[in-house]
């Protein structure tokens, strides 16, 4: 973690924080480089360090098992994860057992984010057109820098219809780009967790051509999707901006969140989600996926871990906090 933070990029401005306690320096840990994790916690450090006048170092990371334990430190002060990360991280369960030691990271949410578009992925010259065609198959569904996406491989190859003895089941050490990087250096067929607008998917179609394949939409195999991780389905055409989408398919859809650990003070999320609420397009033009973080979702009725007290201090007084969402943050601070 010291060598990532030592090599994290550094989104800075000049000058100082007007307010004692948002501190100077702030490290902001993601997936790794050509994730759309990274890309994403890029755009917002650069928006709050400039705005804030600090320097948010981001660090990419092979994912939330290497830097959740670090929340509790301080190491981390926030970071980008998905919706499953983040509760099964705070609670020390749901794959994250041994890497937080049966101690959950103390996260709080900051904002919900951009609402992620995940399926597999293969190369253009695989054969795999779709579910069916993975039968015998090398697919990585097993990630160790995240809990989550190894959740999101056991799902989708569930709504494939397919089990453990189906296909040939290959592991990665990181995240979902890794499991890219598999699919190029040829030591996979497929990875069972792909996000449209990875960076890495420019590489793998310029090399071998990219293909994301469907899920099925079906309730009842949705159903057995969402016995491991928790999403909608969504259909998906193909569009600039999405590499890989050569025909209408369908998707797992899920928020991406930014947390931070319940150390930092209430003063400094405030202002971190003031700005992000003011200066909200100025997200839009780093990232075609950040055009979809809107403030309109900041505040999400389906949150999975309660909302940091800085974060509904200013959502309150903007008066974008319902009244239902007293009820949710109550119920979700008594889970244990």
């Amino acid at each position: 973690m010291r060598a990532a933070i030592a090599a994290a990029i550094a989104v800075t401005s000049s000058g100082y924080a007007s307010a004692q306690d948002v501190p100077k320096v702030m490290n902001l840990a993601t997936h790794g480089i050509g994730s759309v994790i990274n890309a994403i916690g890029v755009g917002l450090a650069k928006v709050i360090g400039t705005n804030l006048h600090i320097q948010v170092k981001v660090m990419p990371t092979s994912g939330p098992t290497e830097w959740l334990p670090q929340i509790a430190t301080g190491e981390v002060h926030m970071g980008v994860l998905n919706n499953y990360d983040a509760m099964h991280g705070r609670h020390a369960d749901g794959g994250y057992e041994k890497a937080l030691r049966g101690k959950g990271a103390p996260v709080m949410l900051l904002t919900s984010g951009t609402p992620n578009w995940m399926t597999l992925i293969t190369s253009a010259n695989s054969g795999i057109k779709n579910c069916a065609d993975l039968k015998g198959k090398r697919v990585v569904s097993q990630y160790s820098g995240s809990a989550g996406v190894t959740a999101q491989g056991s799902a989708i190859m569930a709504n494939c219809g397919l089990g453990p003895g189906d296909y040939k089941q290959v592991a990665v050490a990181g995240g979902p780009n890794a499991g890219i990087q598999a699919v190029m250096d040829g030591s996979a067929d497929a990875t069972a967790s792909a996000a449209v607008g990875m960076g890495i998917i420019a590489e793998l179609d310029a090399r071998k051509g990219a293909r994301f394949v469907s899920l099925d939409p079906a309730p009842d195999a949705w159903a057995k999707f969402q016995q491991f991780f928790p999403a909608s389905s969504k259909k998906l055409d193909p569009a600039k901006g999405r590499v890989g989408v050569l025909e209408s398919i369908y998707v797992a859809e899920y928020p991406f969140y930014l947390v931070a650990g319940a150390g930092l003070s209430q003063e400094a999320v405030y202002r971190i989600v003031k700005v992000l609420w003011e200066k909200n397009a100025d997200l839009f033009p780093m990232h075609a996926r950040l055009k979809d973080w809107l403030k309109e979702n900041y505040v999400d009725e389906g949150a999975t871990i309660p909302y940091h007290p800085g974060a509904v201090k200013f959502y309150k007084e903007v008066g974008a906090w319902p009244a239902k969402m007293d009820q949710v943050q109550a119920k979700l601070l008594a889970q244990k």
